[in-house]
């Protein structure tokens, strides 16, 4: 019942019979043993669509325990992984997500769990980065990992499309936010296409966070080269997370209005863009996303600026 339910959700998009069967298949199960790989199938890839991303943060976690006690060593690691990636996503506190990180690292390397461990090194990366930290000590059996790009060509090498858009998105995530424009370019560039013919088949949770970056992109890149490339690349996005905001107007309305804006103020409708990005703001804050919230005053005052508007652009 939990694969039929991320069947219906990855695969035929229909979130709302997915997310019934899911309900159903977490009702039904009598086993503790199985409460880890339910999750993976349920809680992380066919709630996320329908459900507060915060609310279901302490269920992973909780499932994650149990796997622990049960001795679903696989399933517990996997439940980390999962965690750890929508935590970080959905804005959680960078100091206690590190401390988990730490812990979650040294059961990893205990149980020789190896991927979920490289899945994760892109994420403590970008801690250490945004908190002008030195790189963490990695476990010695992922050595010549460490690296993100070296991590990507060897998951490429190995055909682990999962763990590669885990790497780029993350990337994407890391050059936006630092206004290396140039390399977000670069990244969305060279991978976005190859990403959605190869792990845009099944929808999963990164797939709406590197849609929504790539789509902020585009409309930056829109307006400095006038590259019609960039505009589809951008309303594709938009229309993408339309879709999800329909299903879920907590975890993904101020993203699509976000893009929206962005949209406006390359369209040259200032008045519009001057609206949608108040009703962003709002949409964050009230959702509890306040990196997102924060990323769009950000983007609001380059527009103010660009529009000639320097007192609403402080």
């Amino acid at each position: 019942m939990a694969g039929l339910a991320r069947a219906y959700t990855a695969v035929l998009r229909n979130y709302t019979a997915g997310y019934k069967m899911g309900k159903l298949a977490i009702s039904l199960n009598k086993s503790p043993k199985l409460v880890g790989a339910i999750s993976l199938s349920v809680t992380n890839q066919v709630f996320v669509f329908k459900e507060p991303i915060q609310a279901l943060l302490p269920a992973i976690l909780e499932n994650y325990q149990t796997s622990l006690k049960c001795g679903a060593i696989g399933h517990a690691c996997a439940n980390t992984m999962c965690y750890v990636v929508r935590a970080y996503l959905s804005g959680s506190p960078l100091p206690a997500l590190k401390k988990e990180m730490i812990i979650f690292f040294h059961q990893m390397s205990r149980h020789n769990e190896i991927r979920p461990y490289l899945c994760l090194i892109p994420i403590m990366n970008s801690i250490t980065s945004l908190s002008g930290e030195p790189q963490h000590a990695f476990w010695d059996n992922t050595q010549g990992y460490e690296d993100n790009e070296k991590n990507l060509s060897k998951s490429f090498e190995k055909k682990d499309i999962a763990l590669c858009e885990i790497i780029i998105t993350i990337q994407m995530v890391k050059y936006f936010v630092f206004r290396r424009i140039n390399l977000a370019e670069k990244t969305v560039r060279q991978y976005q296409d190859f990403l959605d013919l190869n792990a845009g088949t099944q929808i999963k949770f990164i797939n709406v966070h590197r849609t929504f970056y790539s789509g902020l992109v585009a409309f930056h890149c829109f307006r400095q080269t006038k590259d019609q490339y960039w505009m589809d690349r951008g309303t594709k996005a938009i229309r993408e997370m339309e879709a999800w905001a329909n299903e879920c107007k907590w975890n993904f309305e101020n993203k699509m209005l976000l893009l929206k804006a962005e949209y406006h103020f390359s369209v040259g409708d200032f008045a519009k863009a001057t609206e949608v990005y108040y009703l962003s703001i709002t949409s964050a804050h009230n959702h509890r996303f306040k990196h997102e919230e924060a990323l769009s005053y950000e983007l609001a005052a380059y527009f103010h600026l660009e529009i000639g508007n320097r007192d609403l652009s402080i």
